[in-house]
């Protein structure tokens, strides 16, 4: 039985001057974390749209997104944000020891960060003042039951997600046996961080930067419970966990099924696409930087060590602390699928290769080169180097893919495909999309090609493989 929360009917008759709709939230977006959301896209005169997944039930969801719109978050955002922003630079050194980042993404990360409070923040505004206190359960209980729906959905149409899904029911459904209260997914309330229902998101805001070791450490909790297998074993929330959270606030840039559906072909690719330059490239830096750029990444994280300098003949009773460099990150291991069908001279191949070389000691030791044409020809180890060259004859890189997945692949691994690309991209990408489902693993292309032949690009399987898999396009 569903439950009639006490304040809906207040919550309606403060809507009676407000221009709003209600829809379903896009198709294309359920295997997002999102299951309803609310904006206006910034503009002070449009009209609040509210998206609300179809695996919503009851009124929370609605008087949820509504107690945004009454209590005026979605209205000068980026003073908002910048607020914020000030606010946290004074305490970024307490709040940056729970979120990895390295020296090219920290601002990045400041920023998700900030959208990331302000959610937490107006959600707690809305649930506190919305909902009374001894509605939590029914709360709880409305968006778990949605949650399970999501997963359920992914699990059963092999969408992206449907691995994590899997997963996560899983454990819920184990955890339902033991208790049945155990939840999938809770909402934000003020008095899980320790502090007094009713006030301002403004000042929650003031609030989480005085606590920062408090509210964050329960955050990262929070995510943990959440997503398990994102998060690594200690108390950090890694970078693309709060892009990802930032990415699904209620303040996030709008989505409308009628747009989506009324843009051609080409503008979506241009839109969405993970390749997007066409340029091709000598074998030199600008190859180098694609494969460093995707094949490492460094979670770095500064230590002091009280400890040092302690017994080096000082002659006082202060410890003065070493700022050590350490990282807990523990790095993928990539697989690089060549393609030596015989288009390639074996130089340019064997140049192409070194460069994978040179970072065999910033990547996992299990890292491969594997060798195929329509067929496996050799696996050389990346750590222990490359042997020569196999030359084949033609050309079926799909297989490899499988192959490469099931014997190796985790999901934090990466796939790089060295090829011509003359072969049949529509199994290729038929191919990843089952990897990326089951396992979650990434991939990237290095395509040789001519400029004369960059006509080839407008061949629809190419296109649509492109943006998949982002490729970078090497001259012969």
């Amino acid at each position: 039985m569903k439950h009639t929360y006490k304040h809906l009917s207040e919550v309606k008759k403060k809507m009676h001057l407000v221009v709003y709709t209600i829809n379903t939230l896009p198709q294309t977006h359920l295997a997002r974390n999102a299951l309803a959301l609310v904006t206006r896209r910034g503009k002070a005169n449009a009209s609040y749209k509210i998206y609300i997944s179809k695996f919503c039930s009851g009124h929370s969801f609605a008087m949820h997104e509504l107690g945004h719109i009454i209590y005026q978050h979605l209205r000068f955002e980026e003073t908002v944000q910048s607020q914020v922003y000030e606010r946290l630079k004074g305490a970024w050194n307490e709040f940056s020891k729970y979120v990895s980042f390295n020296s090219r993404t920290e601002k990045h990360a400041m920023d998700s960060l900030v959208r990331l409070l302000l959610n937490y923040a107006m959600d707690m505004e809305v649930n506190s003042k919305v909902f009374d206190a001894d509605e939590r359960e029914s709360l709880i209980e409305d968006m778990t039951r949605a949650e399970y729906r999501r997963l359920s959905f992914l699990v059963e149409h092999q969408v992206y997600g449907c691995a994590e899904a899997r997963k996560r029911l899983a454990r819920f459904e184990y955890a339902r046996m033991q208790d049945k209260k155990a939840f999938l997914a809770t909402p934000v309330f003020a008095e899980d961080y320790g502090f007094p229902r009713g006030l301002s998101w403004l000042q929650y805001i003031d609030l989480i930067i005085m606590r920062p070791d408090t509210v964050m450490a329960q955050i990262s909790e929070k995510f943990r419970r959440e997503q398990g297998d994102l998060l690594e074993k200690d108390k950090k929330i890694p970078c693309k966990i709060v892009v990802q959270a930032a990415g699904t606030s209620d303040i996030s840039a709008e989505l409308t099924s009628e747009v989506l559906q009324s843009e051609s072909e080409k503008d979506a690719f241009c839109r969405c696409g993970k390749t997007q330059n066409f340029t091709v490239h000598k074998l030199g830096s600008e190859v180098r930087n694609f494969i460093v750029g995707r094949a490492i990444d460094t979670f770095d994280d500064a230590r002091t060590d009280y400890l040092y300098l302690a017994n080096r003949g000082k002659t006082d009773n202060i410890l003065r602390g070493k700022t050590l460099s350490h990282s807990d990150y523990m790095p993928g291991n990539i697989y690089v699928i060549v393609d030596t069908s015989g288009s390639v001279q074996e130089e340019r191949l064997a140049q192409l290769l070194s460069l994978f070389s040179e970072i065999k000691e910033m990547v996992g030791s299990q890292s491969k080169v594997i060798f195929w044409d329509s067929d496996l020809q050799r696996i050389n180890s990346l750590c222990y180097g490359i042997e020569d060259i196999p030359l084949g004859s033609s050309t079926n890189i799909a297989p490899a893919l499988t192959y490469t997945a099931s014997r190796y692949c985790r999901g934090n691994d990466r796939v790089f495909i060295v090829s011509d690309y003359f072969d049949s991209l529509d199994d290729w990408l038929s191919e990843v999309k089952k990897i990326r489902s089951g396992i979650g693993c990434s991939f990237y292309g290095i395509c040789w090609t001519k400029k004369s032949d960059i006509d080839f690009l407008n061949k629809t399987d190419l296109r649509s493989f492109c943006n998949e898999v982002e490729t970078l396009f090497v001259e012969y």
